[in-house]
């Protein structure tokens, strides 16, 4: 054999080999793309979205299985349309939209106002403190008093420049008990009215002078303790509550006690009396039943006992400190800027409201 035949007959062979082999490939790559194709359908139906509105249509008259995706109402053909609310252009949001209604319940509640000492404030500056202790030195020169400088105080909205702690007061040296917080002008006007209408009050009463006051001063809060009341003097150290007095003799003189029928309680008394059915009417029947008899026990009963001598001598001594207190209340009116006492509501039952707060007019006296 020829060396050309021997080639021939290899090329052949190789060429031979070759589609074979291709033949081999092409049917592996179609069954793997069979694969890739199945596959990728499957992937397909299971990555579908199960909510995917759609809407089918048969060919009947009545549909049926039909899910529709609107976004406007459904109007049938010939039927006019009612107006509706206008809809905002594309891309664009309403008023509504951008904010949404909030519900009553969850609607914001305005803030609770703050206490006078948490409210935001500034300390007093030297020009403050050097004027407030320029007018104690006016104020306080010829007071005989036993006191202790304060510091400038500043709490919250509260406090004085300059402050006493007073613990006694006149030449017949009155103790306050505590020791009251005061600035100087309220200090001035406590030294007038204890030396000029209050001790000459109690010598009249009873003979004896006040040696003790009973009294709350500093307190920094709103009046009556109300979180949205205005801030009250005694949060500026311009204020005195007093609840009672003690005599050189030991006697103790509450306000809550001997004060006596408020206005309120005698003007319900006369109503009570003018009334149809009152107690003044069923006295006065019973009296005109009384016989002659009658008369002379009566007259009979009057006479005093130990028992009636003390009881009128109680009821004088009750009298004495009404009218005391009544005098003592009405002689502040002229000194203090505001007097309030157990005539004026139920919150001053059982005190004198002093302060020195600055009025227009005349004084509060109630």
């Amino acid at each position: 054999m020829s060396a050309r035949n021997k080639v021939l007959i290899r090329a052949m062979a190789l060429r031979a080999s070759a589609a074979i082999q291709a033949a081999e490939l092409a049917k592996r790559s179609s069954t793997n793309l069979s694969r890739i194709v199945f596959l990728g359908v499957v992937a397909l139906a299971l990555l579908l979205p199960k909510d995917f509105e759609h809407e089918q249509v048969s060919n009947s008259d009545t549909p049926r299985n039909t899910e529709t995706l609107r976004t406007s109402p459904v109007t049938a053909p010939g039927t006019p349309t009612s107006p509706g609310p206008a809809q905002p252009p594309p891309g664009k949001t309403t008023q509504d939209d951008a904010k949404p209604a909030t519900p009553p319940a969850e609607a914001a509640k305005p803030a609770k106002p703050l206490p006078p000492s948490a409210q935001p404030t500034v300390p007093w500056t030297d020009g403050e403190i050097a004027a407030a202790r320029t007018e104690c030195d006016r104020l306080l020169a010829k007071v005989t008093l036993v006191a202790e400088s304060l510091p400038p105080t500043r709490e919250g909205a509260c406090g004085a420049p300059a402050a006493r702690e007073l613990k006694s007061l006149g030449e017949s040296k009155v103790e306050f008990e505590p020791p009251a917080t005061l600035n100087c002008p309220m200090v001035a006007a406590l030294n007038t009215w204890v030396s000029e209408k209050l001790q000459p009050a109690a010598q009249k009463s009873f003979g004896s002078p006040v040696v003790r006051i009973v009294a709350e001063s500093y307190s920094c809060r709103n009046r009556y303790g109300l979180a949205n009341a205005p801030i009250s003097e005694h949060a500026f150290m311009n204020a005195i509550d007093v609840s009672g007095f003690v005599l050189a003799n030991g006697k103790l003189i509450k306000v809550a006690r001997a004060w006596g029928p408020t206005a309120k309680d005698i003007e319900k008394a006369q109503g009570a009396a003018a009334a149809p059915n009152g107690k003044a009417k069923i006295t006065v029947a019973k009296l005109s039943k009384l016989g002659a008899h009658d008369i002379a026990k009566e007259s009979e009963s009057k006479i005093k006992t130990p028992s009636t001598i003390a009881a009128e001598k109680q009821a004088a001594e009750k009298q004495a400190s009404s009218t005391f207190l009544h005098q003592a209340h009405d002689n502040a009116c002229g000194i203090f800027g505001t007097v309030l006492g157990p005539d004026a509501n139920d919150a001053h039952h059982d005190h004198f409201h002093l302060d020195m707060k600055a009025r227009k007019g005349p004084s509060l006296c109630e």
